[in-house]
């Protein structure tokens, strides 16, 4: 895909260290020119290059074609759903611990008020 500018920004997520990771501060620029005006396609930033659609595509593809190996195996029909969370879950477990921690936080204060 031709990207949607010849000045395509670079994505500030390859050079944030771990805290800007964390809080999504590498994300602050954008977000403050949103804040001032509405966002043009050509403020966007580049895709990173394992977020393509073709690196993503290509290990999707790896994980159905052990899992349809696996279903001929076991004599069942091949299960996507099964390929999808055995190719993203470690990417989900994670953001589903910090959701999980915030929610828990907002409970506790919660709590406290109640």
């Amino acid at each position: 895909m031709l990207p949607v500018s010849p000045e395509v920004k670079p994505n500030p997520l390859q050079n944030a260290n771990f805290c800007s990771r964390l809080f999504v501060w590498w994300l602050n620029p954008l977000f403050k020119m949103g804040y001032k005006r509405k966002l043009e396609p050509n403020d966007m930033y580049s895709v990173l290059p394992e977020d393509r659609s073709q690196h993503l595509g290509e290990e999707l593809q790896g994980h159905w074609d052990q899992e349809v190996k696996r279903a001929e195996k076991d004599a069942r029909e091949p299960s996507l759903m099964k390929a999808i969370v055995k190719c993203y879950w470690k990417s989900y477990l994670i953001w589903g611990m910090f959701a999980f921690l915030e929610e828990a936080e907002e409970w506790l204060l919660v709590a406290k008020i109640l």
